[in-house]
């Protein structure tokens, strides 16, 4: 772990002027005070090969040796990379990725541009206060501060961020805790993507599917009722089976004069036993769809 310790803008320093938003304001920006201790991992850098930079050093006796970044004070490691103070503290200020630090106590300490820009609010509306406010999941963001401080790293936790307007910002978290050097816990480092449009996309297949959903539904209750009544008209007569599906008392009705027709296929006993079933199915569909042809062309009844 190398801690760089970086001077702190205040609301009187403001950004260095080649800054977008230190253009706009005409060369400063004011800021909040950015936290001294910025920590990373590994080294500052590395070169294109993977190895440690190395610097040559001039030792008393008129020899050199090359040493390692590890090997220098934090100073030296700025200089021996070309990087000033400045320039880091523009870097995380100005990127393009949100950015933000929490306290032990849950308190926000700091947080970048993006950070603010996402979800809308100032640094005194957000900085110093308990990153849970801006949770809407209050449960979620507990687990997620209590797997940081035991030493997890988390990477794309889904979260979902409270804007200043009230509405909804979908997140996905990557974020780390430092730890002092007696190990004591400092503050979180975490990284939030905004995936709000993904997540709207996602919201909105979901109201489709539940749309589809719901139409099949209507769609298929809409045929059995069909198949309902095209059953009631072939058993009754069509007023009867209408009355019925609308749910009406059929009142019974008289005739002065009546025929009844009867028919039977003659020898169909046999014609059963001694003929596969497929056969005799076949049969019977044939005739009765002859039969119902000729009953159409009369006002009779079947």
């Amino acid at each position: 772990m190398v801690s760089l310790h970086l001077p702190s803008f205040t609301p009187s320093g403001g950004l260095p002027c080649d800054s977008p938003t230190g253009r706009a304001n005409g060369g400063l920006a004011p800021r909040p005070r950015l936290p001294m201790l910025l920590g990373f991992e590994g080294g500052l850098a590395s070169n294109p090969s993977g190895s440690t930079p190395l610097s040559t050093v001039s030792l008393g006796d008129g020899s050199q040796r090359r040493r390692s970044l590890g090997e220098m004070d934090e100073e030296a490691q700025l200089q021996e990379l070309g990087w000033s103070s400045a320039t880091l503290v523009n870097f995380v200020e100005n990127a393009s990725t949100s950015l933000h630090w929490v306290g032990l106590d849950g308190t926000i300490l700091w947080a970048n541009r993006e950070e603010l820009s996402t979800l809308g609010y100032t640094a005194d509306e957000y900085i110093g206060h308990s990153i849970v406010e801006f949770h809407v999941d209050k449960v979620r963001i507990h687990d997620i501060l209590r797997r940081l401080l035991a030493g997890e790293t988390l990477r794309d936790v889904p979260a979902q961020m409270i804007h200043k307007d009230g509405s909804i910002v979908h997140v996905r978290i990557d974020c780390s805790a430092c730890f002092d050097e007696a190990g004591a816990f400092s503050h979180t480092r975490c990284f939030n993507r905004n995936v709000t449009a993904g997540g709207l996309e996602a919201s909105e297949r979901q109201k489709l599917d539940a749309h589809s959903l719901a139409s099949a539904s209507l769609e298929l209750a809409r045929r059995e009722v069909d198949m309902k009544e095209a059953l009631l008209h072939q058993m009754l007569p069509p007023k009867v089976a209408t009355d019925l599906s609308a749910g009406r008392t059929v009142p019974p009705e008289a005739f002065e004069h009546v025929t009844l027709f009867f028919s039977d296929v003659e020898g169909f006993t046999h014609i059963s036993a001694s003929v596969p079933p497929g056969e005799v199915i076949n049969f019977l569909n044939v005739l009765y769809t002859v039969m119902d042809y000729c009953v159409s062309l009369f006002p009779i009844y079947k």
